[in-house]
């Protein structure tokens, strides 16, 4: 048998083989490694896409309160923007059990009720509200900041702060506090809402 012969007719050598099994591990690490990120990456994005809704359904649930702002200088029908005299920063605005509505959300963007807080919340509703127009003439004007926040998966603590127990167990200054991000993904949202004049109240 000739010498080309013989070299065809041998099979893989050791080393050989475990190149070829170095390789297709480092292949499939990179796999692996690619569709964890493309996993964190969709539940990223699916958050996000849920704090989104909550944060328009605020905006929107405070647009809808303003249709109660028709008295001159006065915001004492209102549930929310009545506080924006008496909070200069955020705060966290208080449950209404006749609009089964509050700061905390579960899941799927629904809102939890005060007395399930503690084991459905999964995004956290603050609100800050600064006055820009006064209401004395019937053209009232208030900026309403939301601020729509979750739990990271990969929270990193800082020294002397512990993990919160959920979304909104933690005071809106502590949370402010949190510059960095490292306990919470944010979402920001702003509107204007204006006083309602009698011409702007249906009939």
């Amino acid at each position: 048998m000739s010498r080309t012969t013989r070299r065809h007719a041998r099979g893989y050598t050791v080393v050989e083989l475990v190149m070829a099994m170095a390789v297709m591990a480092v292949g499939v690490a990179g796999v692996i490694a690619m569709q964890g990120v493309t996993a964190a990456s969709n539940r990223h994005a699916r958050a996000l896409a849920v704090a989104t809704h909550v944060g328009q359904a605020w905006l929107d649930m405070l647009a809808t309160e303003s249709s109660l702002w028709t008295e001159r200088n006065s915001l004492a029908r209102t549930t929310w923007l009545a506080r924006v005299d008496a909070e200069a920063s955020w705060f966290r605005p208080t449950f209404s059990s006749s609009l089964n509505f509050g700061p905390a959300f579960d899941t799927l963007g629904n809102a939890v009720p005060s007395g399930e807080i503690a084991t459905n919340t999964q995004y956290c509703v603050d609100l800050r509200l600064l006055r820009l127009e006064d209401s004395t003439a019937g053209a009232g004007l208030i900026r309403a900041e939301v601020r729509v926040y979750w739990r990271r998966e990969d929270i990193v603590l800082l020294p002397a702060t512990t993990a919160p127990a959920h979304a909104c167990a933690l005071e809106p200054a502590i949370v402010s506090g949190d510059t960095t991000g490292s306990m919470f993904h944010f979402l920001y949202m702003s509107t204007a809402v204006r006083q309602q004049t009698r011409g702007d109240q249906p009939t």
